[in-house]
């Protein structure tokens, strides 16, 4: 489970209320409190030690030689299917984001 504190709920964006009101159209802003940078990315040893402690024990050199890459491969894929989704909700709701 990815957490997060922020009101962009991780994608680095939120609502400028104050602008929306204004102009009448939404508007959106670098959140404050992450800065852009949402989610922050989960460490690969503190996946590791999870999988340690709930699966099967597992050397730090066979998670670095044989799964490590996986998991920053399946990343990419997350962040890559994301900007796909993103961009045909786009396309479909023609939705202008109009940044101050």
């Amino acid at each position: 489970m990815v957490s997060h504190s922020c009101r962009c709920n991780g994608r680095g964006q939120v609502l400028n209320e104050k602008q929306t009101k204004l102009i009448g159209v939404p508007t959106y802003k670098t959140c404050p409190k992450c800065s852009g940078r949402g989610y922050s990315r989960l460490p690969a040893e503190d996946v590791r030690r999870a999988i340690c402690d709930e699966v099967v024990e597992l050397p730090e050199t066979t998670w670095r030689r044989n799964f490590k890459p996986l998991y920053e491969e399946l990343i990419q894929e997350c962040f890559s299917e994301e900007l796909n989704a993103e961009y045909v909700l786009e396309e479909l709701t023609k939705r202008e984001i109009i940044s101050t």
